[in-house]
């Protein structure tokens, strides 16, 4: 079952009568972000594989009074990407939230599989290149959008053993950067949120206390703090931040604590 949370808001109507798409949406992290937009007024389609997970995630948005539609779309076929968005009047908010690394089949970089590696470069890049693609147009006509991708601090700062998903996620860091000057004379702002450890639920009690340890701010990080680092992103009040990588890790990728 998935986990409550609370969403505060200090301006609950504040993307009143703007349409958001979160792809990813039916994940952890992809519907903190669903339910952060809705309950701040937007009307949210959540996308994903899974026609029952995204449904379900929407519907838990409209059982708390939220407007969200569910969409199963396959993010890696162009032609579905391009019919969705073209299917949709407008769009004021586009998060790229589909992603995630090879888990189990992670590898040293000498002992990767290439067909792991292009499906981690297609779910986590590609993918969100695609619907960038498909929503610029409209977005340039409106002359007004957010886009908000959410990177990874891997991205930057590396491990071992996800290279492939650290290079995924460093790509869409240099695409979204250049997407943000192309776009940025039409009114779109273009911008990345990069989580650090977000626990699933899996870790055992000493686990999360190890987790701790590696953040200067000794917690771990919670689905709702990336869902506000987005939300304050797609907001009225972030309209002159642009080509942006914010990191929500609690200071993990701060480098040398030295000696303690």
């Amino acid at each position: 079952m998935a986990r409550p949370y609370v969403v505060r808001l200090d301006a609950p109507d504040e993307l009143t009568g703007l349409v958001a798409v979160v792809t990813g949406g039916s994940g952890a992290i992809g519907r903190a972000i669903a339910f952060r937009l809705a309950m701040s007024g937007a009307d949210v389609q959540v996308l994903g594989r899974s026609t029952e997970r995204v449904e379900r995630v929407a519907k838990e948005i409209r059982d708390h009074g939220g407007a969200a539609h569910a969409a199963e779309v396959d993010l890696e076929n162009d032609v579905a990407v391009a019919e969705f968005f073209a299917s949709l009047p407008r769009v004021d908010i586009l998060v790229n939230c589909a992603g995630g690394s090879a888990r189990g089949e992670h590898a040293a970089v000498w002992d990767q599989s290439l067909e792991v590696v292009d499906r981690i470069l297609s779910v986590n890049l590609r993918a969100a290149i695609s619907c960038v693609r498909a929503v610029a147009p409209k977005m340039v006509a409106q002359r007004s959008g957010r886009i908000i991708s959410v990177g990874s601090i891997i991205g930057t700062a590396g491990k071992a053993r996800f290279a492939d998903y650290g290079a995924a996620k460093a790509g869409l860091a240099g695409y979204m950067k250049s997407a943000a000057i192309e776009l940025g004379p039409y009114g779109v702002t273009v911008n990345l949120v990069s989580p650090g450890i977000v626990p699933r639920g899996r870790q055992t009690q000493p686990e999360l206390e190890r987790l701790k340890r590696t953040n200067v701010l000794g917690a771990v990080g919670r689905e709702e703090d990336v869902a506000e680092a987005v939300g304050f992103l797609a907001g009225p009040r972030a309209g002159f931040i642009t080509g942006q990588d914010l990191a929500v890790d609690g200071g993990r990728s701060l480098g040398l604590r030295g000696d303690e």
